[in-house]
């Protein structure tokens, strides 16, 4: 097809559309289209392609969405929902009805608004107590020790123990030593007999372990505790200021090192001092080794004699050195010998201070330097390295440089060895004896023992260190049972901490106070002049959680503690391990009216309740049988229903014999629900005429509708565990109506028969009356199951 047809072609298109088109034909130049385009692509991406889609679906329905869009913006609905004008309404009864229907709608969103906040609160407060059992939890696992202060309870954990299976003791055998020891302790106390010193009786059973280190930490301990007066006021203040804690530690390691240096020249010089003293420095001190040594006496360095001399406690013989060296050191030895007796001599010391400044502290000699140092406290922060190779000389060293009375420097030697040096410098979890004895001499007791307590295999010995040490009043205890084992308290002398002995013995405790109870309670009883946040005794307090703790359904612990009973006898009752711990301060009444209270607010009613008996507290235990009553009497079977059948038989026996005095209002309700247990037991029996008459007795149901208003007066009198019972009380009657009704009905129909089935209907309407006119809301299920029995009766 050549180009001249193809024009034609599209002419004669052209003027087919104009012929069929009415439409002006559109002519735009280039600029027309683009500015037509440029608007086009403004309006959809202003609208959006939701917009649009919505515009092409209405347009397609016939819609115009721009005219419906505004006749939307020109409705309001500010007309309808304003609230209108109250108008006076003249009806006395709508009026009266509206104040009614408003009224009870009130009370409706108040009762909401109640329920609300009561579920929130519960809620809360149930969150709160899990929060702070795993908060107890987590802290009980920390080892590390800790500055913050939480108050914390501490963490149930229930279990249940076969009451056939003998436990195996959790004790291994140098566990069983310390308790038994313990066990001896506290048997002398209670006998009111001379209290011996705790910490030399550990020391001495130290002595069977077999381990060396173990022996000497028990021994360095009875050492530096061996005070001539107990403390009077708070352990950590007296201790800073009382100058035997310095004087001792020093002592030990003057003993030790003249062990040490019998060991390394032979024991034959063991009782002469000087020999020991002379015989060592030859054997440490050849020619060679002498050089810087500026004094002598007999051809021996004089200062190394001294100071050794000092060394291992022999001041005498220090003396006696410096008297031979010849009287240009008379007055050094003056002042040895005064420090020997206790004495000071300031014009000697000010003298030898100003010869110490002007010519010692540049002298060779490092043993001449240490000796003044030691005794007239110069450069207390020289390390004399060249004299001072051990930690033990380096501490002996420091003490000695302390004058009596000095808390200042004392407590500088102690931040030096607890913060500044620490246990990483020690390497404190491979020699953990070593940074126990460095803390020990320095008086740090607390620390010393918390760090032993995060190890294994030294947590037995910690614990019984921290009681050894409470009991003779020199542990410094924290504020509060509820602190972290090792806390910081700001008004105490820095660095010092306290030891919180409550968590220490609990956690320690814990692993065997079920299957080990006897040694527990003595573990316990350590705990006797503390008190929890409650201001209970602390021994109490774990005694309480031991119990209620064991579980609902676990009596073993509770027989082994309070003692089991033999027979229905209240006081034949065999004696309990809690017994042998009693005194004026508390006793087994006490203790178990103190477990009864924590059992009641768990829950466990039945074996507070025999709590509450043994604590003395009748009134209470009535009442927690007659709560527990209250839930089982109607029940046909059930286990705790018979163990309360038997309870309350044993109590109806005490109180018909005046053995125990009880309210009058609980004894009438105990009465009644007994009553009315032997009642349901007739009753599930099938005996229906015993049960009536036992019903009639204790007057609770009417006979007839003249009955109703005698009763319902009487049952305004009854306690809420009996009320309780009346709905059951109430269908059980109907039912026994009903079954005779319809044993009467299938008679031979004779004049007495259908008398007694007169009286029979009159007894369910009038039990449906009393029903019916109750002070208290029935169940729905008891109306329907009552208007179920009386239609079957007609």
């Amino acid at each position: 097809m050549d180009l001249n047809t193809l024009l034609q072609r599209a002419q004669n298109l052209n003027n087919d559309a104009k012929a069929e088109c009415e439409l002006p034909a559109v002519e735009r130049t280039l600029q027309q289209v683009l500015q037509a385009t440029t608007e086009l692509h403004s309006r959809v991406t202003q609208t959006g392609s939701k917009e649009i889609q919505a515009h092409i679906l209405l347009g397609s329905k016939g819609v115009d969405l721009p005219k419906l869009n505004q006749k939307l913006e020109a409705l309001s609905a500010r007309k309808t929902f304003e609230p209108l004008d109250v108008k006076t309404d003249t009806d006395v009864r709508t009026f009266l009805k509206n104040e009614r229907e408003n009224s009870i709608l009130s009370v409706i969103e108040d009762t909401k608004k109640n329920i609300r906040d009561s579920a929130n609160k519960q809620r809360w407060a149930s969150m709160n107590k899990v929060w702070n059992e795993e908060k107890t939890r987590l802290l009980d696992a920390l080892i590390a020790p800790s500055q913050n202060f939480i108050d914390l309870q501490r963490l149930p954990e229930p279990t249940i123990v076969n009451p056939h299976y003998q436990p195996r003791s959790c004790l291994d055998p140098l566990e069983l030593v310390y308790a038994q020891e313990l066990r001896h302790y506290n048997e002398l106390l209670l006998k009111s007999s001379h209290r011996p010193n705790l910490v030399q009786k550990f020391a001495h059973l130290s002595q069977s372990f077999g381990d060396s280190r173990l022996t000497d930490m028990w021994t360095l301990l009875a050492c530096v505790t061996q005070i001539s007066e107990p403390l009077r006021s708070d352990p950590i203040k007296s201790r800073q200021q009382r100058p035997e804690f310095v004087t001792h530690a020093k002592s030990y390691l003057e003993r030790r090192y003249r062990v040490f240096m019998c060991s390394q020249i032979g024991g034959s010089y063991a009782s002469n001092s000087y020999q020991l003293v002379l015989a060592y420095v030859n054997q440490r001190f050849r020619a060679q080794q002498t050089i810087g040594l500026v004094d002598t006496v007999g051809e021996r360095p004089l200062w190394p004699l001294v100071y050794y001399g000092l060394r291992c406690g022999s001041t005498k013989v220090a003396v006696e050195f410096l008297r031979e060296a010849g009287s240009s050191h008379d007055e050094f030895a003056q002042l040895v010998a005064d420090r020997n007796a206790g004495e000071t001599n300031s014009k000697i010391e000010n003298q030898l201070r100003l010869q110490y400044a002007n010519k010692i502290r540049n002298s060779t000699d490092a043993y001449k330097k240490a000796v003044y140092c030691i005794l007239l406290g110069c450069d207390v922060n020289e390390v004399h390295g060249e004299v001072a190779k051990t930690i033990d000389d380096f501490l002996w060293m420091r003490l000695a440089m302390i004058q009596p009375g000095d808390a200042d420097n004392y407590g500088k030697l102690q931040s030096m060895i607890l913060e500044q040096y620490g246990e990483k410098y020690f390497n404190a979890r491979q020699q953990p004896y070593l940074y126990f004895e460095t803390l020990a001499l320095t008086g740090q007791f607390e620390a010393a023992i918390e760090f032993l307590a995060r190890q294994d295999d030294n947590r037995a010995h910690a614990v019984h260190m921290a009681i050894a040490l409470f009991e003779l009043g020199l542990l410094g205890s924290a504020r509060s049972v509820s602190q972290p084992l090792l806390s910081i308290d700001i008004i105490d002398p820095q660095p010092l901490r306290r030891l919180n002995l409550t968590r220490l013995i609990r956690q320690y405790v814990q692993r065997f106070e079920r299957t080990d109870t006897s040694e527990a309670l003595h573990y316990y009883y350590t705990l006797r002049c503390l008190k929890d946040p409650k201001g209970r005794n602390m021994f109490m307090a774990c005694v309480c959680d031991l119990v209620v703790d064991s579980g609902v359904f676990d009596t073993t612990i509770f027989d082994l503690i309070f003692g089991k009973r033999q027979s229905s006898d209240q006081n034949d009752v065999n004696s309990g391990l809690f017994r042998q711990f009693e005194c004026p301060e508390f006793d087994t009444r006490t203790m178990a009216g103190q477990v009864a209270d924590e059992l009641a607010a768990l829950g466990n009613f039945e074996m507070s309740a025999r709590l509450y008996e043994m604590a003395g507290k009748y009134n209470l235990a009535l009442k927690h049988i007659c709560i527990l009553l209250a839930h089982v009497v109607h029940l046909p079977t059930l286990s705790l229903r018979e163990r309360l059948g038997l309870e309350a038989q044993r109590f109806n026996q005490l109180l018909a014999s005046d053995s125990i005095d009880v309210e009058p209002k609980m004894k009438n309700s105990f009465v009644l629900l007994q009553d009315l247990l032997i009642f349901f037991n007739f009753y599930h029996e099938g005996k229906l005429n015993a049960a009536l008459d036992l019903l009639e007795q204790t007057q609770l149901m009417p006979n007839t509708s003249d009955d109703v208003d005698v009763v319902l007066a009487n049952v305004k009198r009854l306690s809420g565990e009996v009320i309780k019972v009346l709905p059951d009380v109430i269908v059980a009657a109907m039912e026994i109506t009903q079954r005779q009704y319809k044993q009467l009905k299938t008679g031979t129909g004779s004049s007495l028969e259908l008398s007694q089935m007169q009286q029979l209907r009159q007894r369910a309407k009038a039990l449906s009356n009393m029903a019916a006119t109750m002070p208290y809301r029935l169940p729905n299920d008891t109306n329907k199951r009552l208007i179920e029995l009386e239609l079957d009766m007609h």
